[in-house]
């Protein structure tokens, strides 16, 4: 049986929907990662499960029964915000003790919770200090012991590492999914950023503008995106997006670049055999060199940036810019000639009105 069921929830404030036919199904002990941009919706969606918001329409299940109607405080769940509310004027024991309070256990038991949740976390030795001393990792680690000590049914986290600098941040998400794949909690976690869901998630859904566009296993998205704005939001560094004319050829297609013509052999998800689409491709999958093949496509390097472990070369051809990561081995520079290469197989061409999938490999 599905542990968590979301069904057809929307969301309506005045005449706009924050979200709208929202449908998703959660394993139990899996981490299900919601990846959207800023306003798509992630923390509605998370507030609605936990009983926050209530939702337009819709429901809630959980192991098949309906929870939409039932207060949060009776759902057993807990929630980790994007600033999560450590308490500055306790101490790490006291914060994470505090839930437990409120309902009154006994206080062997508390102590035996927290000091058992510290150990599992690795933050026993910040029990007795107070969150100013805290590094980064430490005060999100903190709040998640608080959240998880109450051993809750269903852990709901709100972009909880997004306010670390990117190397603690790395480390956290990595630590994250080790520490989850220990406890075994099922976990609906939100986040702004594609990788981080593709590296913390079992299954990933694509949130944009209040739908979820895409559903799945992060490497199933990664090599086959539905839409042209799925491509878009997922693809770091940016895609490479050019306006093509195709027409079916043999067993294949012809994709016409402006003067470059390339031969893809896929089939196509439209009863056109030819017209106008977008063919998008990443920069990582696009060859540089700096001598000629065949196939290649000459052009002149225009701007070289370095982004992270990445170098990315904007390149001119004729009209056209293309950007391409650079292998770590080559050496390149602003103003010199090389040449492209174009895998057939990883361009992907989409509908022109409706950014829909047209290429099917």
């Amino acid at each position: 049986m599905v542990f968590l069921r979301v069904e057809n929830i929307s969301k309506k404030y005045d005449d706009r929907f924050v979200l709208e036919g929202i449908s998703l199904d959660v394993e139990k002990g899996e981490i299900l990662a919601v990846a959207g941009p800023p306003g798509s919706g992630k923390t509605t969606l998370l507030k609605i499960i936990a009983g926050l918001i209530k939702p337009t329409s819709g429901r809630v299940y959980i192991e098949g029964v309906d929870i939409t109607d039932v207060p949060p405080y009776s759902r057993g769940f807990s929630m980790v915000f994007e600033t999560p509310p450590v308490y500055p004027d306790r101490s790490g024991y006291e914060n994470i003790a505090f839930p437990l309070k409120l309902r009154k256990l006994p206080e062997d038991e508390i102590r035996k919770r927290v000091y058992e949740i510290a150990e599992l976390l690795g933050i026993k030795h910040v029990l007795n200090r107070k969150p100013s001393t805290y590094s980064g990792g430490e005060y999100q680690r903190v709040a998640l012991a608080r959240a998880l000590v109450t051993n809750p049914r269903l852990l709901l986290l709100d972009e909880p590492f997004r306010n670390l600098d990117a190397k603690i941040r790395e480390h956290m998400v990595v630590w994250f999914k080790q520490f989850q794949a220990k406890l075994g909690v099922t976990i609906v976690y939100a986040t702004h950023d594609p990788l981080e869901a593709f590296t913390v998630g079992n299954r990933v859904a694509i949130l944009l503008n209040g739908r979820v566009k895409q559903y799945g296993s992060p490497i199933d998205i990664l090599r086959n995106p539905v839409s042209h704005d799925v491509d878009e939001f997922i693809s770091i560094p940016a895609l490479n997006t050019f306006k093509v004319y195709f027409k079916s050829s043999g067993e294949g297609i012809l994709i016409n670049l402006n003067s470059i013509v390339i031969e893809a052999r896929v089939k196509l998800n439209t009863e056109s055999s030819e017209g106008e689409a977008m063919a998008s491709v990443r920069p990582m999958d696009i060859r540089i060199s700096k001598t000629p093949s065949e196939g290649a496509i000459p052009g002149r390097v225009e701007l070289i940036q370095y982004l992270g472990a990445n170098i990315l070369a904007t390149v001119r051809v004729d009209d056209l810019s293309i950007r391409v990561v650079v292998p770590k081995d080559m050496v390149v520079r602003e103003g010199e000639n090389i040449y492209l290469t174009l895998n057939p197989s990883k361009i992907r061409l989409y509908e022109v009105s409706s950014g829909r999938r047209l290429d099917v490999v």
